[in-house]
Formats: C-alpha cells, structure tokens, sequence
C-alpha cells in the first residue's frame, strides 16, 4: 500500500469527527506497523487537499464529498 492509501483510511475511519497528524501517524504504526515521518505525513495531507480529496477544519482532516457525475459535468463544462 501506499502512504496516500495509508492516510485515507487513517481519515475514513475517524468516523466524520476527522483526524490529526497524530492520530493519522498512530493508526498507521498500529495498523501497518510503519513508522512515518510527521514532514511525509504532511507532505501527503497536502497534496490530497490540493486534490481535493480531503478538507481540513481546524487541524482536523475530513475525507471531502465526492461529487456526482452530472455535477462534475457542469463544473467542467459549465451548465
């Protein structure tokens, strides 16, 4: 697996209350028995909000909305 996998199941199973650089970092040590960095953890969480696969609130991150295929129509093409 990869880290990007690893982070987003870490914020799947936050269960909506979203999850911290730590409990992200924790869940993949207990979980996958891999010891990453807090700087990779980051640089991963970045660049999932820069895709918008995720959204942070406070310093919280929630896994974002999907969005459905008419509406990413529309936003791609315009209505």
């Amino acid at each position: 697996m990869s880290v990007t996998n690893w982070v987003m199941e870490a914020i799947e199973r936050s269960f909506n209350k979203g999850a911290t650089i730590r409990e992200i970092q924790r869940f993949i040590d207990e979980q996958h028995y891999e010891e990453l960095a807090i700087f990779t953890i980051e640089t991963e969480l970045k660049s999932l909000l820069k895709k918008s696969r995720i959204k942070k609130s406070d310093d919280r991150y929630f896994k974002a909305e999907q969005t459905s295929k008419e509406d990413a129509f529309k936003k791609l093409f315009g209505e």
